[in-house]
């Protein structure tokens, strides 16, 4: 399978290192930046024109560049007809950016596709929403440095904390406008349960964390849920490194006969 990448960060590398070490039958073919200078020992076509970048022949997209870029670009591939698999999902917080990928899809004959990220349990989530979903909550922890790199601590708040301690309380919807680098795990779920709104969010710092802790909290028709994952980061940045493992997932589904 030809693949592209929108973006090749940290989070692109990795995936891609995870491809080759599944050994998958996985042919990059573009990659779509905004300076290749940071790129220029690349062993395939590095471009920062989206026309260029569609020209290489991807069979699948995946967006790893942020939510700016997600809104910039993703619609007018899916209305091309080109299937996208994204890390961004935060973008999806803007009514008018989801309303328009919805759009071009439908064109393109394609869908857009969101994997679970550093979440446990978002399979159950959508199940229990058929069956009725009335609450649910998102709490992450992560060390207060990850809440000084996303503007919500002070360095000198951040040493000053001796116990957890919250940052921010509100909708998915507010996580993901003030933490687009924190909180697309926040879209995905609401995207998968009861909504921007609706979803409740609650970010933590926490002096004596060493990575990242996702839980979710769900109750309605169905019953209860309760799931906790403890991730760890990639060295020098605040994302969990099973990111990059559930988009190297999403890829592999894409070409394999059996999907789980």
């Amino acid at each position: 399978m030809k693949i592209g990448l929108i973006g090749c960060g940290v989070i692109g590398r990795a995936l891609l290192s995870h491809l080759a070490a599944a050994g998958a039958d996985v042919k990059v073919v573009g990659v779509l930046v905004t300076d290749p200078a940071k790129h220029a020992l690349a062993a395939w076509k590095i471009t920062t024109d989206a026309a260029e970048f569609l020209a290489t022949g991807p069979e699948l997209i995946v967006e790893c560049a942020g939510q700016h870029a997600f809104a910039a670009l993703v619609p007018g591939m899916l209305e091309a007809g080109y299937e996208v698999v994204a890390a961004s999902a935060g973008a999806l917080a803007d009514d008018s950016v989801r309303v328009a990928v919805d759009a071009a899809a439908r064109v393109g004959g394609v869908r857009l596709y969101i994997p679970a990220g550093a979440l446990a349990g978002v399979d159950a989530l959508a199940g229990a929403k058929q069956v009725g979903l009335s609450a649910v909550r998102y709490v992450r922890t992560a060390p207060p440095a990850t809440w000084v790199w996303a503007g919500a601590l002070s360095e000198d708040a951040a040493r000053a904390l001796t116990a957890p301690t919250v940052v921010f309380e509100g909708s998915a919807r507010e996580a993901v406008k003030r933490f687009p680098k924190n909180a697309n795990v926040a879209a995905t779920l609401a995207l998968a349960g009861i909504g921007f709104e609706r979803t409740r969010v609650q970010l933590i710092a926490d002096p004596a964390a060493t990575g990242n802790t996702h839980a979710i909290e769900a109750e309605g028709a169905f019953g209860t849920l309760r799931t906790s994952m403890g991730t760890e980061v990639i060295p020098g940045t605040s994302t969990s490194r099973i990111v990059a493992g559930s988009l190297a997932h999403a890829v592999l589904s894409r070409a394999s006969c059996i999907v789980v």
